[in-house]
């Protein structure tokens, strides 16, 4: 299941992936994704990467065209998850994004989407 929570107002998108993509899963997050772009130029993101399951093959050459034609959409990147590999793949990844990108586990996913939103962590005075 693939699934995307925006806030146009604030140019803010969520994305929960647990499991298998549709393609029409799929169509709906890029749908929404270029809906908040008409009101701003980049987003802040949190991708939730909960279980990685199959992904419907018509998914892909899609993906890759909307990477190639959406180079600067992103601003700051969080990506939640407690998959071993997404780490060292978003850093791999990351120097072809004009993005600021850090990963999070998913116990910290209220401080990844505060961070996403910002740019910066604010912590309670200890």
């Amino acid at each position: 299941m693939l699934a995307v929570e925006c806030d146009k107002a604030a140019g803010f998108a969520e994305l929960t992936l647990d499991g298998a993509m549709t393609g029409d899963e799929y169509a709906k997050v890029i749908s929404a994704i270029d809906d908040a772009l008409t009101r701003h130029d980049k987003l802040n993101l949190v991708c939730v990467l909960r279980h990685f399951g199959h992904v419907d093959w018509s998914i892909w050459p899609k993906d890759l065209v909307f990477h190639a034609t959406h180079r600067n959409w992103m601003k700051h990147v969080a990506i939640v998850s407690d998959m071993g590999w997404v780490e060292p793949t978003m850093k791999v990844f990351a120097p072809f994004y004009a993005a600021e990108i850090r990963c999070f586990p998913l116990a910290k996913l209220d401080e990844a989407r505060a961070w996403a939103r910002t740019g910066s962590i604010t912590r309670a005075a200890d």
